[in-house]
């Protein structure tokens, strides 16, 4: 059975090597699938599925001189960072997601409800897990995986395997795409702030016209009610503003492989 495998040519062994770096980079990067949840046995097969799946479709300039040399230590190192960077990318979107359920749970006062967020591997306060579940289940009902799995498919023409050096002009906006996130994320969050922040105001009044209020015990259900209330009325929004960000993130995606 193994004697059809020396039948091909070292220079194609490789290439599939590189592709299944540059693909399983990417599993263990992007979101929902490459969570802390998903075993990695798991994600090493998936990406070995990708990687047989993409490499007959990839049209590979003389594939048969890549050979086993020096250079080939830096050409692995350079499919796992464009693996890595792509599905960083994929995560800005969540990332902005978080960003809001953070500043929505400070607001209201839940900051101290931790909980373990297994899509991100990290603890974090009930309201960013409900954003962060209600996004993904988005995120897979409007095939966003999808759109990204053809993204990647289609890195391996914009950013050929087998070269050594990288273009560092894909990581340049890596800032502007972090104040871009903070943006998104105070955008979806506006509503329950400002209402909250009018609340505050309102609860600061009443105290100095009713002074037996207590109104640092008052305003605290008070606060959380309205906050739970303002976030039910706007989901439709919050949907509404996720797509656009699928998009923001997707334009986001291929310009960062285009400058590779």
């Amino acid at each position: 059975m193994l004697n059809g495998l020396y039948q091909f040519p070292e220079g194609q062994i490789i290439a599939f090597a590189l592709v299944f770096l540059r693909l399983i980079a990417f599993v263990i990067a992007w979101p929902v699938f490459g969570s802390a949840v998903v075993p990695i046995p798991a994600k090493v097969l998936l990406g070995l599925v990708f990687s047989m799946v993409v490499f007959p479709t990839i049209g590979f300039q003389n594939v048969d001189m890549i050979a086993i040399n020096d250079q080939i230590i830096f050409m692995a190192i350079r499919e796992l960072l464009i693996g890595l960077f792509l599905g960083f990318l994929m995560r800005m979107f969540f990332f902005a997601v978080s960003v809001a359920g953070e500043i929505i749970s400070v607001t209201m006062g839940l900051a101290s409800a931790q909980l373990y967020n297994p899509a991100m591997g990290s603890s974090s306060n009930v309201v960013e897990q409900f954003q962060v579940l209600l996004a993904t289940l988005f995120f897979l009902a409007i095939n966003g995986h999808h759109l990204f799995i053809a993204g990647i498919a289609q890195s391996f023409e914009i950013v050929p395997i087998a070269a050594v050096g990288i273009k560092t002009e894909g990581f340049m906006g890596i800032a502007q795409l972090g104040q871009q996130i903070i943006l998104l994320g105070l955008k979806i969050s506006a509503p329950v702030l400002v209402s909250i922040f009018i609340t505050n105001v309102a609860m600061g009044i009443l105290g100095k016209a009713v002074p037996q209020i207590n109104v640092l015990i008052t305003s605290m259900p008070v606060t959380i009610l309205l906050g739970f209330g303002v976030l039910m009325i706007t989901t439709p929004l919050f949907i509404n503003e996720m797509s656009g960000l699928i998009d923001i993130m997707a334009d986001n995606f291929f310009r960062a492989m285009k400058v590779m």
